[in-house]
């Protein structure tokens, strides 16, 4: 099935294209998720006014190609790690959106990420989910980048489009409004319990002993006794994503012991998974041998990316290049 054709696509694409939309106007940042299935190197444009194709990056870029293959690629390492807890629970099973919204960067509903990113997966999956009672969690890791020492500069042709042939708004049709101009390494897992009305009290305990784990307090088994004690005929489901192993979750049971007894060790097993997300980057980094201030080349770069290390693009107005900038407000004659 076409992610972007599934129920509720249509409410998750509206908000990712208003909020570029938003952003774009005010000449922002973009930062979207990523995936390990496609390398997009660093200068690579990208068209904001695509958001909506398969395929909104440019096919020619205004750097000067020399320029572009001498400028190093750094890598910043946070060696402490960034990281953040979010939790959310609802009562009502129109309440999705308000699941979609933890961990993800700008634009997961667009069609280029939808139909490749496990946060797109996951996106289904909520939305997908009739159950009156959700509980979700999302865990989130930042450590560090891979970034330009210094701004490529431009080629001729592309300095000829903003001086002689329709200025900027030209230069935008042509190669883009936005440059990719860092990798943010990292990984983000998301978790959603949900159950029918009779399970509401149940999730809510399960939240809570979750939240607890999370803030590396002693886990409880308290959640174990609720879901084994729930009314005949409710349901518990599972459902999750994890960045950094590419791995979608979606389990669910009846309420006989055993079924949900399975699913009530996958989830304990993902919320440890999603516990030393940190540690797993790490050591991941580590196995790279990525350090911070490396110097790194384009293999380096793809197999940061097919590590599942990259989880985010960065993307900057292409206003925001010195040699834009100049070559706008410039009088002279080449």
């Amino acid at each position: 099935m076409d992610k972007t054709n599934y129920p509720g696509y249509e409410e998750l694409s509206e908000i990712s294209f208003a909020e570029v939309e938003r952003l774009t106007k005010a000449r922002l940042p973009l930062i979207i998720p990523w995936h390990p299935k496609q390398m997009v190197p660093l200068g690579t444009f990208f068209h904001s006014t695509k958001k909506s194709e398969e395929y909104p990056w440019a096919k020619n870029s205004p750097f000067d190609p020399s320029s572009l293959a001498r400028t190093a690629m750094i890598v910043g390492r946070d060696y402490g790690s960034q990281s953040t807890f979010k939790s959310r629970s609802t009562s009502r099973s129109t309440q999705t959106v308000d699941h979609l919204e933890l961990g993800f960067g700008v634009g997961v509903g667009l069609p280029f990420l939808a139909s490749v990113t496990v946060h797109g997966d996951y996106c289904k999956d909520v939305q997908e989910n009739k159950d009156s009672n959700k509980t979700s969690i999302n865990f989130s890791t930042r450590a560090g980048s891979v970034f330009f020492e210094r701004q490529p500069r431009l080629s001729y042709d592309a300095i000829g489009t903003i001086k002689y042939f329709g200025g900027l708004e030209a230069f935008h049709e042509k190669y883009g409004d936005y440059y990719l101009a860092g990798y943010r390494l990292g990984g983000d897992t998301g978790i959603l319990v949900s159950g029918s009305n009779s399970f509401r009290k149940q999730l809510e305990k399960f939240g809570i002993t979750v939240t607890v784990e999370v803030l590396f307090v002693e886990a409880s088994v308290t959640h174990t006794k609720d879901v084994l004690t729930t009314s005949a005929g409710s349901e518990v489901k599972v459902i999750g994503y994890d960045t950094l192993g590419y791995t979608r979750y979606n389990s669910s049971a009846e309420n006989d012991r055993s079924s949900v007894a399975d699913v009530r060790n996958q989830a304990e097993d993902y919320v440890e998974e999603a516990r030393n997300l940190d540690l797993r980057v790490s050591d991941k980094l580590d196995e790279l041998e990525i350090r911070d201030g490396d110097v790194v080349d384009e293999s380096v770069c793809r197999e940061l990316v097919e590590a599942g290390l990259v989880v985010e693009l960065m993307l900057l107005p292409a206003i925001t290049l010195r040699d834009v900038q100049n070559w706008v407000i410039e009088d002279d004659v080449i």
